[in-house]
């Protein structure tokens, strides 16, 4: 199991520990907490102690899982969060910030309550019906009595290569919302939640990147006084990570926390050119760090790991940059850069321009297949887009542009950019800078117009970057704006249409000297068209899942056609994952 577990029973946690495949790190410490009526544990490396609290007020325990930068956390005695947190958990949620998991168990009133981040950042999976809740969903499994495929998750899974909404690929278990708080009473569990951001965007203007910029290194020292003497960095080419890394940087020269020492790692992908080494090595050697390079390997064995730590959530093209992990000798507490989408990298301006519905939007940013081919693939009858449509219906916005971003919020960073942070916590501790509240509500203002544009006569092929992206650049990492951005080839210095002709000249050439490039030639299309180890595993789960009821059973032929020079690394990478899970834990 990894994480959290929770259970009514000692008895039958242990049990469910016998029973779950276990993967983790060798050297674990475990903080195990046991009460008359329920018991967590919480398995973290040595290298995370500051990844978590458990506070004990008498009967009542609070269980802190991840890092909480709120002051009040800091300052305030210990017994007086727990008594605020059973207080009125909500309001004591509203206050709290950072990348965290809250459990709290009153043994004296039978009281077991769950809270998420804002972002959901630290995934947390509840049973139907049963005080039961983990990190892990292969972890619940043993206190379902007979567990069934979610067809519609199938089904969600083949279109986005991930989840949506509460679903997993379990029907009896559900994934926890962000930025809620949840108690079980009357056999149930019930969800409140607790904050969501103003989504009315703001003018576009200098003064909106200026303190978009102030309130992201804001974020980013809080985190700062959460990380050990030592972290580390995930660096590519791009912006992201050379912002987050410049603002780590100097909040370690500033001399008021314990953290010192930021080194990166770095991996030749996105797409697979060697750009982004040479990049990144730049952006090190300017800021100082150490820099390491680690490989990509088309390891089955390495797959299989990053599904099975992902809880099936993900599927393994989505996530193998994160197989390096496994290639580091000692385990520190990891970030990534700020997540580009709260950026306007995700969310494209013809998401909210060019579409009658929330569901259409959904659609179309989000669906990574047409949605005929999810439906060859199966067996079963499902709707591909039901579960758009209840996200949907469950947003209370009244206007189509907040409507949007609301089930954005609610879903793609917990669900997406946020799941495969299970793979760095399989290995050290990790932080996710951009939970912080005040960052995110200014993110979630961002002017349509900063947001990445498309290319004139297309609703789906992007620009190369947003404007806010290269104006967070220019603010907070300055000294870093005359190296180029991988995408574009420009540093980020330069105006905004300049990169934009960046990107096509930049894509153009590389497809005319047939090269990987964005949108093609990536790193799973490759290793399935060689003669590996990878390529015959895919080969044999396309196979066994054709004989399983929910697929169709002629897949095969897309084997062939990959083969034969069709990129349909994506659906096989669906459906190698889904098959993967369901053998090993099913």
């Amino acid at each position: 199991m990894s994480g959290l577990v929770g259970s009514p029973s000692l008895a039958d946690c242990e049990d469910a520990a016998e029973e779950t495949p276990v993967h983790g790190v060798s050297e674990e410490t475990e903080d195990r907490t046991e009460r008359e009526t329920t018991s967590i544990y919480a398995r973290l490396p040595v290298s995370d102690a500051k990844g978590v609290r458990t506070l004990v007020d008498g009967d009542r325990t609070l269980f802190v899982y991840g890092a909480v930068t709120a002051r009040e956390w800091r300052e305030t005695d210990d017994d007086e969060l727990v008594e605020a947190f059973f207080e009125d958990p909500v309001a004591a949620a509203e206050r709290t910030d950072g990348t965290f998991l809250l459990v709290g168990v009153d043994d004296d009133a039978d009281r077991l309550l769950v809270a998420t981040d804002k972002l959901g950042a630290r995934s947390c999976f509840l049973v139907d019906d049963r005080p039961v809740f983990s990190t892990s969903v292969a972890a619940c499994l043993p206190f379902v009595e007979e567990p069934a495929i979610d067809e519609q998750a199938v089904s969600d899974f083949l279109l986005m290569g991930l989840l949506w909404g509460t679903r997993t690929l379990v029907s009896e278990v559900s994934m926890a919302r962000p930025a809620t708080v949840y108690e079980f009473e009357d056999g149930e569990w019930r969800g409140e939640r607790y904050w969501k951001p103003e989504y009315d965007e703001a003018e576009p203007s200098g003064e909106y990147l200026d303190e978009l910029a102030s309130r992201f290194t804001t974020a980013v020292d809080r985190t700062a006084s959460t990380l050990p003497e030592e972290a580390s960095i995930w660096l590519s080419g791009g912006l992201d990570s050379r912002n987050t890394s410049s603002a780590l940087c100097k909040a370690a020269a500033s001399g008021d926390h314990e953290f010192e020492t930021l080194s990166a790692y770095t991996y030749d992908a996105n797409p697979p050119t060697g750009d982004n080494i040479e990049i990144a090595r730049e952006v090190a050697d300017r800021l100082g760090m150490e820099l390491t390079e680690l490989d990509l390997l088309p390891s089955p064995e390495r797959i299989e790991r990053l599904v099975d730590v992902c809880g099936g959530m993900v599927a393994w093209h989505i996530t193998k940059n994160l197989s390096g992990s496994y290639d580091i000798d000692d385990s520190s507490v990891f970030m990534e850069g700020v997540e580009g989408s709260l950026l306007g990298d995700h969310l494209l301006q013809s998401h909210f321009t060019r579409y009658d519905s929330a569901v259409e939007s959904q659609i179309a940013s989000e669906a990574a297949l047409d949605i005929d081919l999810v439906e060859d693939c199966l067996a079963v009858s499902v709707d591909p887009v039901k579960t758009f449509r209840e996200e949907s219906d469950k947003s209370e916005e009244n206007t189509f542009h907040n409507k949007v971003l609301d089930i954005h919020f609610k879903n793609y960073y917990n669900r997406c950019a946020m799941a495969s942070n299970a793979i760095i916590r399989d290995v050290g501790g990790d932080r996710v800078v951009y939970t912080d509240g005040d960052f995110l509500e200014w993110c979630a203002r961002l002017p349509t117009k900063y947001r990445k544009g498309t290319f004139p006569f297309t609703t789906s092929i992007p620009m190369g970057t947003s404007r806010a992206k290269l104006g967070m650049t220019k603010r907070v990492a300055p000294e870093l704006a005359d190296i180029t951005y991988e995408r574009t080839k420009l540093p980020p210095k330069y105006p905004y249409p300049a990169h934009v002709l960046g990107f096509v000249a930049n894509v153009g050439l590389g497809r005319l000297r047939s090269e990987p490039t964005y949108g093609n030639g990536q790193l799973s299309d490759i290793w399935l068209r060689m003669d590996t180890e990878l390529a015959d595993w895919a080969e044999t789960h396309l196979r066994k899942a054709a004989e399983r009821d929910v697929f169709s059973d002629d897949l095969s032929d897309l084997w062939t056609r990959h083969q034969r020079g069709e990129n349909l690394s994506p659906v096989i990478a669906h459906i190698t994952s889904l098959e993967y899970w369901f053998d090993t834990y099913l």
